[in-house]
């Protein structure tokens, strides 16, 4: 009886871990993408906090070994409510693998699961219980009685979103009008208005490169955004309460390919006030925007496939209304889609999207030949003619002998 119990007890252990073991795994990237978080910021946090990203684990086909791939990169930033600029951090995967592996001949062996990374501000990166002293309020203004959050290096670009005018601030602006009133009569007016100044120095949006809406709140001073590898100039847009606000923008041009900072300081116009913006810029791996492929296998089919060539022309049998496609991204991580692969017929169009991790899109078009009918359709034509010809023939030469023989009786 005891032997059994403990048969018992390691079949439900291992059953449990079974079930951990899988409980982490998505069977599609868009449910492990769904299932990450989104950016915190550590602002609102004194104790702990998790932060959950997609990844891949894949089989490298090269090395042999298993990998992972960043899906969906989801961080925390900021400082920690109780001042802490540096929590410790624990990564914890929810399913992983390692050692070496066996690749299949067409596809890399692919599972997606999440990635936990545990933000704990009551220690320091280091381990130890982080102490709090002094003044952990972080500044966000800059004036006469501080000094500057950051300390720009670059010549900074300014972006105004109000009216261009060379008028002093809190000067008067003057409009000169002329009016036809009769034939060879002129009216000129002269209109003066006084600009009010304000200590506002409040943003209402930020937009990068009209795509990256950082959904500003006044509240947030520091952002965090991941771009394409490939972008290199970034426009920044900063829409301000009041229009006569002055905006610095700084390290747009110190973005490098691992990322870098971008700062924005907006002065009131009466430059009583300052509101400064951090913004933390990081990229996708070159890897990770690559959205070509290594290989189109279509059954029965042989394609001729290049990895620089993305049109390509397919001569099909006239039965043939659908092909079974595969491709091979050059990244394992990039997904793709087939529009067009059904009810194929002459000149129809199949159409492999690939879209990479950091959004970067490929276009792969296949173009279907099939013999014309037109041949066929004369050929059956003239048998059913031929046919009905020599039919009315016999049936008029029978007619024509029956009508005969009654005459001579």
């Amino acid at each position: 009886m005891k032997k059994i119990r403990n048969m018992v007890l390691v079949f439900a252990l291992f059953f449990t871990c079974m079930v951990s073991a899988k409980a982490n795994i998505y069977s599609t990237r868009n449910d492990c993408i769904a299932d990450a978080g989104g950016n915190t910021n550590l602002s609102t946090v004194s104790t702990k906090t998790t932060v959950r990203s997609c990844v891949q684990n894949y089989c490298n086909a090269q090395l042999g070994t298993y990998d992972t791939y960043m899906v969906k990169e989801v961080v925390a930033y900021g400082t920690c409510a109780n001042g802490n600029r540096n929590p410790y951090k624990t990564k914890v995967f929810g399913y992983n693998r390692t050692g070496a592996c066996a690749t299949p001949q067409r596809l890399a062996e692919i599972v997606y699961t999440n990635m936990d990374i545990i933000y704990d501000c009551t220690r320091t990166s280091n381990g130890s219980a982080y102490s709090q002293s002094g003044n952990t309020t972080k500044k966000t203004t800059t004036g006469s009685g501080g000094g500057n959050a950051t300390s720009p290096t670059t010549k900074p670009t300014t972006k105004r979103t109000g009216p261009t005018t060379t008028a002093k601030i809190g000067g008067n602006d003057t409009t000169t009008t002329t009016r036809v009133t009769t034939p060879g009569e002129n009216t000129t007016e002269t209109t003066t208005t006084t600009r009010v100044l304000t200590n506002d120095a409040s943003i209402k949006k930020i937009v990068i490169n009209d795509k990256f809406d950082l959904g500003y709140k006044e509240e947030t001073k520091e952002y965090a955004i991941k771009v394409p590898y490939s972008l290199n100039d970034f426009d920044v847009y900063v829409e301000t309460s009041d229009p006569y606000a002055k905006v610095e923008v700084y390290g747009t041009n110190s973005v490098s390919s691992l990322g870098g900072v971008i700062d924005i300081v907006v002065t009131s116009s009466d430059e009583s006030t300052t509101n400064q913006v951090k913004i933390n810029v990081s990229r996708y791996t070159k890897e990770e925007g690559d959205c070509s492929l290594v290989d189109i296998y279509i059954k029965n089919y042989s394609l001729d496939f290049s990895s620089t060539k993305e049109q390509y022309t397919l001569n099909l049998t006239n039965k043939d209304r659908f092909l079974e496609i595969e491709a091979t991204p050059s990244n394992p991580s990039s997904i793709y889609t087939i529009k067009g692969n059904e009810k194929l017929k002459n000149n129809s169009k199949i159409e492999i999207l690939v879209e990479a991790v950091d959004g970067t899109t490929c276009t792969y078009v296949i173009t279907t030949k099939k013999s014309s009918k037109l041949l066929l359709y004369l050929l059956i034509a003239v048998v059913v003619g031929v046919g009905l010809y020599f039919a009315i023939k016999k049936l008029i030469e029978l007619a024509t002998k029956g009508k005969n023989r009654y005459r001579y009786e």
